[in-house]
């Protein structure tokens, strides 16, 4: 065990965990956010703790949490595009921390004693990602796209971080790991870091004397990209309009993204940058499907959906994923016959939709706005308590 996690093993980080999630060591009371399995007890090997990232934009998810550990005390493990990039080699001197492939672990035979991941899937052979950690977590990103969300492969993790009550439901009965409510951390500064409009309204090339629309589009088949591109950029005329594609679609979808060039936006952002300050900016936004409107739910913030034919049939959703079901309630609209520009006008929708995403909040998260990071980070902190120790395989 390391000596941090056996700081936070400790009877006040006991009272830390029971303040911020209800959870005590010795809870097991049905409701806990901690729904966990018996555990073994045999000691862990010595050694250290982990970051996983296959794309640097990852950043954006653990950053907050990583930020709350200490300096140094964790590794960046790296493979696919976050290899041999920059943003990582910055995120190496910030956290006084070490880089190293995930190839290189496996060649030394090493083996941290827990590693934090999005999904285990990008090193392709689910073995050799079992063999870079005694105990693995999986730190959820995206609430929407249940059939990869909710993918057999969650059963490789010991942990999982997850949003609230509605994904703890549904991962229990697919798996026997510890499930952990966090909230949503990356937006933790949302809630805590005031905003200077005027510094974003400039940041963005927006006009002061319009209100915005940020439109922050999926890729793949689900994207908006492509069926909205000409009504959305017509929204120009009235309001600011802020377009930032998905952080995957620039390398693998360039001819989507050079389509929407040929488009009047007021400014388009392609690059990895956090969305943080474009749900600060937002007077209205516009979304597709996967994780970004949920987001919306939790920072309570004006949308609209844009929908995808047959969107229910895709084998990244399914007919019960949240970002399907969401329509019953939230203002949707089809390509060749939808009104945005006349709902974003109509303040009635938006006086009902409030009320709509009061509930939609309590149903997908963990209430703890502004300090969700805390709670991530104290349960890693005594993640090996929390799960039980491993032997090894």
């Amino acid at each position: 065990m390391t000596s941090f996690a056996r700081k936070l093993a400790a009877p006040v980080a006991a009272r830390l965990l029971r303040r911020f999630t209800g959870w005590s060591p010795d809870d097991t009371a049905s409701g806990s956010p901690f729904a966990h399995r018996p555990v073994q007890r045999p000691p862990l090997p010595s050694g250290r703790t982990a970051f996983l990232f296959h794309t640097p934009e990852l950043q954006n998810h653990f950053s907050c949490v990583m930020d709350l550990l200490p300096a140094g005390s964790f590794d960046l493990v790296v493979c696919r595009d976050a290899e041999n990039s920059p943003e990582m080699e910055q995120a190496a001197a910030r956290w006084k921390c070490k880089i190293i492939t995930a190839t290189q672990v496996l060649s030394l035979g090493g083996r941290y004693d827990w590693m934090v991941s999005n999904h285990p899937t990008m090193l392709g052979d689910v073995s050799l990602f079992k063999r870079l950690a005694a105990i693995h977590v999986r730190f959820m990103y995206a609430v929407g796209k249940s059939g990869w969300n909710l993918s057999g492969w969650n059963s490789v993790y010991d942990a999982i971080l997850c949003f609230g009550p509605y994904h703890a439901n549904a991962l229990a009965k697919r798996t026997d790991a510890v499930i952990v409510q966090m909230g949503y951390p990356r937006l933790d500064a949302y809630f805590n870091e005031s905003a200077d409009l005027d510094a974003l309204r400039k940041r963005f090339h927006c006009d002061p004397t319009k209100q915005t629309v940020v439109w922050l589009p999926t890729w793949k088949e689900l994207s908006s990209v492509g069926r909205y591109d000409e009504q959305v950029s017509a929204l120009t005329t009235r309001y600011n309009v802020v377009v930032k594609v998905h952080p995957l679609m620039v390398s693998t979808e360039p001819q989507r993204v050079a389509a929407l060039r040929r488009f009047k936006f007021t400014h388009l952002i392609t690059d990895p940058s956090d969305n943080v300050p474009l749900y600060k900016l937002a007077d209205f936004m516009l979304f597709d499907y996967g994780g970004p409107p949920f987001a919306a739910v939790y920072t309570d913030k004006r949308m609209l959906l844009l929908n995808a034919p047959d969107a229910e049939k895709d084998p990244l959703t399914g007919a019960d994923s949240p970002d399907i079901t969401i329509r019953k309630t939230i203002a949707n609209v089809d390509a060749h016959d939808g009104d945005i520009a006349g709902k974003l006008a109509d303040d009635r929708l938006w006086l009902a939709q409030k009320a709509q995403r009061g509930l939609l909040r309590r149903e997908y998260f963990a209430p703890y706005y502004g300090f969700s990071s805390r709670v991530a980070a104290l349960a890693l902190s005594s993640v090996e308590h929390i799960v039980g120790a491993k032997q090894s395989v």
